[in-house]
């Protein structure tokens, strides 16, 4: 396009997920003003495609039809990383999640939501958490722990996009948790 400019700028991995296989490119985009924003992309093949996705479609200006790509829902997106969570409890890393979850627990649909969570845990024999109770006390040892808490707020990467702090978001995704039963 006339303007904008898209390079790729960094090694493109290799990402094996439980859920995908696919790619991970960094990507700067920049226009003839002067702005650029840096990203990663990551295209990948869904392990799981009985969860319904959603369909985008791109117009790249050079035919009728544009370019389709599939996306995970938002409630795909909150099962996988409270999957993740519950797997990893406090030794998790992935403290941007946190902030993820808490964005995504006012964003999703209740029975969506539930399917996915059937689906990515209640469904895998490698998940002792069987009900809602059972995510809910797991979520709460994991948030009580002070050292995962001192984690998140100290990390270099500053994971709250959000801007509302640790102790809101452990609370809103519990309140939503809660609200799940």
């Amino acid at each position: 396009m006339d303007g904008i400019q898209i390079e790729i700028t960094g090694n493109i991995e290799e990402i094996s997920q439980q859920e995908y296989n696919g790619k991970r490119i960094y990507v700067t985009i920049s226009d003839d003003t002067g702005h650029s924003l840096e990203s990663k992309i990551d295209l990948g093949v869904h392990k799981n495609m009985n969860i319904e996705q959603e369909e985008y479609c791109f117009d790249v200006c050079m035919d009728e039809e544009g370019a389709s790509l599939l996306m995970n829902t938002g409630e795909q997106i909150f099962a996988e990383k409270l999957r993740s969570l519950l797997k990893f409890g406090s030794l998790s890393t992935r403290y941007k999640d946190i902030f993820d979850l808490c964005y995504w627990s006012e964003n999703t649909e209740r029975t969506k939501l539930l399917t996915c969570i059937n689906t990515y845990i209640y469904d895998d024999p490698d998940f002792r958490e069987q009900t809602m109770d059972d995510i809910l006390h797991r979520m709460r040892r994991t948030f009580s722990d002070r050292r995962f808490r001192l984690s998140i707020v100290n990390s270099r990467k500053k994971p709250d996009w959000l801007g509302v702090g640790v102790d809101t978001a452990f609370n809103r995704i519990l309140d939503y948790l809660e609200s799940l039963k």
